[in-house]
C-alpha cells in the first residue's frame, strides 16, 4: 500500500484511462480499478491509522481528487462519495468502527437524503425506504442511509421543532440494489437506488450527523458538510484541467479542413487558453487556502469561526460554477471535435454538469458565506456541522 496518497493516484491514470470504455459502459467502475482503489487505500483517506485508512489531511487529499478526476471523473467521485462514511466514524463508538471498517477490501457508499423511516424497538430500529443517488453502491459493502424516526406513524421532532433524522449504516446483503443509473454525466459511478425492508439496525450502527464527535483528533474535528464541498469542488478542478489539456493537445494535431485559420491560430481559442490557465492556478489556489486554514484550526484543536467556513463555502461553489464554465468554453472552442465520446472534453462537458447537481455546491451556499460576510448569521444547520 502506498502511503503516499497523490503519488499513488498518478500512479492510477493509465490504468483509469485504459478502463475508460468499459466503466463507461457498464455504468460502474471498472474491476481493475476498484480494486486498485483498495490496495491504494485512496477510499480511505478520511479514516484514522488506527481505524485502517490513510489519515490524509483534507487539503491533501483535494490534490488527490483533483489528479483522479482528470483521469475520470467516476473514479474521482466513488473515493470522494466513500470518503464521507468515513468521515462519520467519528460518531461510531470504537466497537462498530471495528465492525465497519476492519475489512481493509470494505467499500462504501452512502445516501444522506431523508427517504427512509425508521420506527424504535427498544433501543433500536426497523428500518424502511429507498434512496436514490447511491454512488458506488454496486461495489459498497456498508451503506449508511438517512432516515426519519416515527413512533405511531408521526415523526419524532426534537427540541427546536427539528425532526429527528439519523443514519443507519446497513451491511451489504440487507439491502437491495435497483438498476436505475441510465443517465449521462458521472455514468461509471453506479449511482443506483437502494431498498431496505424491515431492516433491523442495532442502536450502535445509528447516529446524527449533528452528534458530538467521539474521535478528539483533527480528522475527528473538522467539519465534515464543508470539507466535502471543498473535496467535490476540487473534481470540478479536475475535469476542467483535463477539458483544456484536452483543448491544447487538440490544437496542435487537429487538421483543419475548412477555409480560415486553424483551431490554435483562432484568437478567441487562444483567448480561451489563457484564460482558462490562469482561473485553475487562482482558484486552485485559493480553495486549498481557505481549506488549509480550516484545517490548522482543527489541528490547534480551535473552532472555526464563521468566516473561516464562509471562506471554503465560497470557494468551493465559485470554483464549481466557473470551471463549469471554463468546460463549456473548452466544448465550444473544440469544435466538432467535442461531439464524439471518444473524446474527453464530451465526456467532461456531461461530468461537469453532473457533479453540480449536488447539494454541497448549490448556489445557496453561496448565499450562506454571503450572510457571514455581511454580518449576518448563517441559517443553513449544516453550513458548520
Amino acid at each position: 500500500m502506498n502511503n503516499d496518497p497523490l503519488s499513488a493516484a498518478k500512479n492510477l491514470r493509465e490504468l483509469i484511462i485504459e478502463h475508460r470504455d468499459e466503466t463507461e459502459s457498464q455504468r460502474q467502475l471498472a474491476a481493475p480499478i476498484v480494486e486498485a482503489l483498495i490496495d491504494t487505500n485512496l477510499c480511505r483517506m478520511a479514516l484514522s491509522v488506527d481505524d485502517g485508512g490513510l489519515e490524509t489531511s483534507p487539503v491533501d487529499a483535494l490534490a488527490v481528487y483533483e489528479t483522479l478526476a482528470a483521469a475520470e471523473a467516476s473514479v474521482a467521485w466513488v473515493a470522494w462519495n466513500n470518503s464521507l462514511v468515513c468521515w462519520f466514524a467519528r460518531h461510531l463508538s470504537p466497537g462498530v468502527r471495528e465492525e465497519v471498517f476492519g475489512d481493509p477490501s470494505a467499500l462504501f457508499a452512502s445516501s444522506t437524503r431523508p427517504s427512509g423511516r425508521a420506527v424504535p424497538q427498544g433501543s433500536d430500529y426497523v428500518v424502511n425506504g429507498r434512496w436514490a443517488l447511491v454512488s458506488g453502491c454496486m461495489h459498497a459493502h456498508w451503506i449508511p442511509v438517512m432516515a426519519f424516526v416515527e413512533e405511531d406513524g408521526e415523526i419524532q421532532m426534537l427540541d427546536g421543532g427539528v425532526p429527528n433524522m439519523r443514519l443507519f449504516m446497513a451491511p451489504r446483503g440487507s439491502y437491495e440494489i435497483l438498476d436505475t443509473w441510465h443517465v449521462g454525466g458521472l455514468r461509471g459511478t453506479g449511482s443506483h437506488d437502494a431498498v431496505l425492508k424491515d431492516e433491523f439496525v442495532p442502536e450502535g450502527r445509528s447516529f446524527s450527523p449533528m452528534g458530538p464527535s467521539l474521535i478528539d483528533t483533527p480528522l475527528g474535528r473538522v467539519p465534515v458538510v464543508v470539507t466535502m464541498a471543498a473535496g467535490c469542488a476540487a473534481i470540478c478542478l479536475g475535469i476542467a484541467q483535463s477539458a483544456a489539456d484536452s483543448l491544447v493537445e487538440l490544437g496542435v494535431t487537429k487538421v483543419p479542413v475548412d477555409p480560415g485559420p486553424s483551431l490554435r491560430n483562432r484568437p478567441q481559442n487562444q483567448a480561451t487558453v489563457a484564460r482558462t490557465q490562469t482561473l485553475l492556478e487562482a482558484l486552485r489556489a485559493n480553495l486549498r487556502s481557505g481549506m488549509a486554514a480550516l484545517w490548522g484550526k482543527a489541528e490547534a484543536n480551535e473552532s472555526p469561526t464563521p468566516a473561516d467556513l464562509a471562506r471554503v463555502w465560497s470557494a468551493s461553489v465559485t470554483t464549481a460554477l466557473e470551471c463549469r464554465e471554463l468546460v463549456t468554453a473548452s466544448y465550444a472552442a473544440a469544435g466538432t471535435s467535442s461531439l464524439y465520446v471518444d473524446n474527453s472534453i464530451e465526456r467532461g462537458h456531461r461530468d461537469i454538469h453532473a457533479v453540480l447537481q449536488h447539494i454541497v455546491l448549490q448556489p445557496f451556499w453561496l448565499e450562506e458565506a454571503g450572510r457571514v460576510a455581511l454580518g449576518l448569521e448563517p441559517a443553513h444547520p449544516l453550513f458548520a456541522i
